[in-house]
């Protein structure tokens, strides 16, 4: 092939790349949200929340694929009574394991037409476990994505122990809430 070719064939790929270059972009996005735990213990259930979610994803939903990795600050939760949240961070040991992350691995339709689930990895505490959740995903028109999902998991599944409150252990099933909010890059 002539150099004059060459540069001109070049040159059109170079155009091609820049002009679908926003298009595949626009499957990359940036992920803020909140995660809510209701735990029992001896006199009622409680709730806490936690704002300090951050991390990345990427999209393709003609593929029905996704990857990623969001990240929860866990010395950042607030259930409206300090002490509640200090032996939180306690259970935690966030001074040894600051952050949970959650490795988005994939996703696939649930049994509702509106849902699906999220597939990946959760690792809490220095353990690593798979983790599915359930939930609803929008892309609203200005391209943001929402999610809201729901899971159960055991504190001992993480080699954590169970707080107590009155000398009687939180129950060891948590319930959590998962609300994600990817604003495209």
């Amino acid at each position: 092939m002539g150099e004059g070719v060459w540069m001109r064939t070049k040159g059109w790929w170079l155009l091609l790349i820049m002009a679908f270059a926003p298009v595949l972009a626009a499957n990359a996005y940036d992920v803020s949200g909140r995660i809510v735990y209701e735990a029992k213990g001896p006199i009622g259930a409680f709730k806490g929340e936690n704002t300090a979610v951050s991390g990345a994803l990427s999209w393709d939903p003609g593929q029905q694929a996704a990857s990623g990795r969001v990240c929860v600050d866990l010395t950042a939760w607030d259930s409206g009574e300090p002490l509640r949240d200090k032996h939180t961070r306690s259970m935690f040991e966030t001074d040894v394991y600051p952050e949970a992350c959650f490795e988005l691995e994939g996703v696939r339709p649930a049994a509702a037409a509106d849902e699906i689930v999220l597939e990946g990895r959760l690792t809490m505490h220095g353990v690593t476990l798979p983790l599915e959740i359930p939930g609803k995903l929008v892309q609203k028109p200005d391209g943001r994505l929402y999610f809201a999902g729901y899971f159960e998991t055991r504190i001992s599944d993480w080699g954590m122990k169970r707080p107590s409150m009155m000398g009687f252990k939180v129950r060891d099933l948590v319930k959590v809430w998962v609300y994600g909010e990817g604003v495209p890059r």
